[in-house]
């Protein structure tokens, strides 16, 4: 059916929206350390004269209750991978030991758990606005296709029904990842 090959497309391109999503509220700092908070951060590497993720750069691991322990693998970039992490502004302090660096993770207050969790909230609004617009556009391509005597008014109003099916499923999956995102920031 030709309107299947939209609702696919659909689907694909949500998928990706949704995705994407998960991987930016990864990186918003909780009360637990983990290592999404800054493996994707961009350092400036002058070995190397490009940008890199941290996470090709070194290891990071977790060393709990309340630290990150990054590994660099080339001690040339230790003060670089330093600077990116402080400029980040994560609210986390960092020290150099040795060829690794020591993010120390201080203990939330509540009216930052506030903020950090307000940020969320308009992040998943985001999402969900451009999930809106795609569904919108599908839409729009579901309506030339009628239009255009290509699909029957009851196989508009069928994949009209299957795309706000799929929204809510999206819908659903974005309240449940900000949910645990929530109980990591309260924890």
């Amino acid at each position: 059916m030709i309107i299947q090959s939209s609702i696919e497309k659909f689907k694909k391109e949500g998928s990706t929206i949704l995705d994407n999503f998960r991987v930016e509220i990864a990186g918003v700092r909780s009360n637990r350390p983990h290592p999404s908070l800054i493996e994707n951060l961009k350092v400036e590497c002058p070995i190397y004269g490009s940008v890199m993720p941290l996470k090709h750069l070194a290891t990071i691991q977790v060393n709990l209750p309340n630290s990150l322990i990054v590994q660099v693998w080339d001690k040339n970039n230790l003060t670089a991978c330093e600077k990116t992490i402080q400029s980040a502004q994560l609210g986390v302090t960092t020290t150099i030991e040795g060829s690794q660096i020591r993010v120390i993770l201080p203990p939330l207050s509540q009216e930052r758990r506030d903020q950090i969790f307000q940020s969320i909230k308009k992040k998943s609004e985001e999402t969900k606005i451009r999930l809106r617009i795609l569904r919108d556009e599908t839409l729009k391509e579901i309506k030339d296709l009628f239009e255009q005597k290509k699909i029957t008014e009851d196989d508009k109003y069928r994949g009209k029904d299957e795309l706000q099916k799929i929204i809510d499923e999206f819908n659903k999956k974005i309240e449940e990842l900000i949910e645990i995102k929530r109980k990591e920031i309260c924890d």
